[in-house]
C-alpha cells in the first residue's frame, strides 16, 4: 500500500496525467477559453461593413401637386378670367386621387389639390356673375 501523504512525482501536466490522446487522424481542435459566468464564449463571424439601408421617402403625386398648383393659380388669378385652370386642375385632382387609390400616396395633396380648384371655380363664377351684374 502506497502512503497518501507522499510528495507525487513531478508531472509536466500537473500531475493529472497527461492531455487527453485523440485517435489517430482525428483532427485536433484548441479549446477556446470560457468566460465564469453567462453563456458560452462564441466566436463571432466576421462580415465586410455594409452601410445602413436609406430610409424610404415617400413618393410625391405629380398629378396631385399639378393640381394644388393650378388650384392656387385659379383663385389667385379668378379676377382676371382665369379660373378655367381651376378645371384643369380638377381633372388633374381626380385623376390623383384615383391613382392614389391604387398606389397609397399622394391621397391628401390630391384632395387639397380638388378643394382649391373647386374654390377657384366658384370664385370665378361669382367674378363673372358680379361683373355681368354690375355691367348690364
Amino acid at each position: 500500500m502506497s502512503n497518501p501523504y507522499q510528495t507525487p512525482p513531478s508531472d509536466p501536466y500537473g500531475g493529472y496525467g497527461g492531455p487527453p490522446q485523440q485517435p489517430y487522424g482525428a483532427p485536433q481542435y484548441q479549446q477556446q477559453p470560457q468566460p465564469g459566468y453567462g453563456y458560452p464564449h462564441q466566436p463571432v463571424p466576421q462580415q465586410p461593413f455594409t452601410a445602413p439601408p436609406l430610409a424610404q421617402t415617400p413618393q410625391r403625386d405629380s398629378y396631385a401637386t399639378a393640381s394644388v398648383v393650378l388650384g392656387f393659380l385659379a383663385i389667385v388669378l379668378s379676377c382676371a378670367y382665369l379660373g378655367f385652370l381651376g378645371l384643369i386642375g380638377l381633372g388633374l385632382g381626380i385623376a390623383a386621387l384615383n391613382r392614389s387609390a391604387a398606389t397609397g400616396t399622394g391621397r391628401g395633396v390630391a384632395v387639397g389639390g380638388i378643394v382649391l380648384n373647386a374654390l377657384g371655380i366658384l370664385i370665378s363664377v361669382a367674378m363673372v356673375v358680379l361683373f355681368t351684374v354690375i355691367y348690364k
